[in-house]
């Protein structure tokens, strides 16, 4: 094994590694959950009431990544030419008009708790529910926006790239370890400040894994997707950012993954039926 220098791309790797950080980091601390694609995914063939809307929106957010990487690679330079003087009525007009809306905003509360009845009530919690929701779902669509960013800026959406990486017989790219690391520092930070808290900055509960025991299941699963990763250099997350971008291969991958997700509900649940049967008749 030697190193290939010429595929060594250390700056877009870590700084790519930086903003999945990011990402992981908005997901488990708005919305409580962790970025692992293949279970949010998965989640999505086995619906749960409230379960539903921040999956789809983490990956929509993942499939319009190449989107926004290309507005933002097109947006033109800032260029700001103001002196001190004007910057600073900018800074106070904005925070007269705010409090004046504050003011606005707590006068109209204010009559709307005096005077309001149970329709009213019944109103405003119904639409602080909605607003709820759709405030968990904008968070879930930003944090797979910004993933799919950093995985672009990475290069793991290039499967040239990620069988670079994995190929150790050959010129070997460590690219993708600044990538690990770049996440792993910024996500390490976030979760530890993360299970200090009850719940997430909107209120939302954590729903953080416990560390489990590494049975067969685990450990045949690691290898069949390290295999996956292998043979198509696609993994989960990138091939939904490539999907985005109208890659016919991503297309292929996406669509066996998701009839290998299908697959595996139907065994699990059959299995699941078969064990209750099973105590079933030995109850009996």
């Amino acid at each position: 094994m030697h190193i290939d220098w010429t595929a060594f791309t250390p700056w877009s790797a870590a700084i790519g590694g930086v903003i999945i950080g990011v990402a992981a980091a908005l997901l488990v601390l708005v919305n409580g959950r962790i970025a692992g694609i293949s279970g949010i995914v998965g989640g999505l063939l086995r619906p749960a009431p409230g379960d539903v809307a921040w999956r789809l929106a983490f990956v929509a957010g993942l499939v319009a990544a190449p989107m926004g990487y290309a507005i933002i690679a097109a947006l033109p330079p800032v260029v700001i030419e103001a002196s001190y003087p004007v910057w600073r009525r900018l800074y106070q007009r904005p925070r007269r008009v705010w409090h004046c809306t504050a003011v606005a905003a707590f006068d109209r509360r204010h009559a709307v708790v005096h005077g309001g009845g149970i329709r009213d009530g019944v109103r405003r919690a119904t639409h602080s529910r909605n607003l709820r929701v759709a405030m968990y779902a904008c968070g879930a669509f930003l944090a797979g926006l910004v993933f799919g960013v950093g995985l672009l800026v990475s290069g793991m959406v290039n499967p040239a790239k990620v069988l670079g990486f994995l190929d150790l017989a050959g010129p070997w790219d460590p690219s993708l370890a600044l990538v690990m690391a770049g996440a792993v520092a910024v996500g390490a930070v976030a979760f530890a400040f993360a299970g200090r808290r009850a719940s997430t900055l909107l209120g939302a509960p954590l729903s953080l894994p416990k560390a489990g025991r590494i049975d067969g299941r685990l450990v045949l699963g690691s290898l069949a997707f390290g295999v996956g990763w292998g043979l198509a250099g696609f993994c989960p997350g990138p091939a939904l950012v490539a999907l985005g971008a109208a890659k016919v291969k991503a297309l292929a991958f996406v669509a066996a993954m998701l009839a290998g997700m299908l697959i595996f509900e139907v065994a699990e649940r059959a299995r699941a039926n078969g064990s209750d049967a099973r105590q079933t008749g030995s109850s009996a």
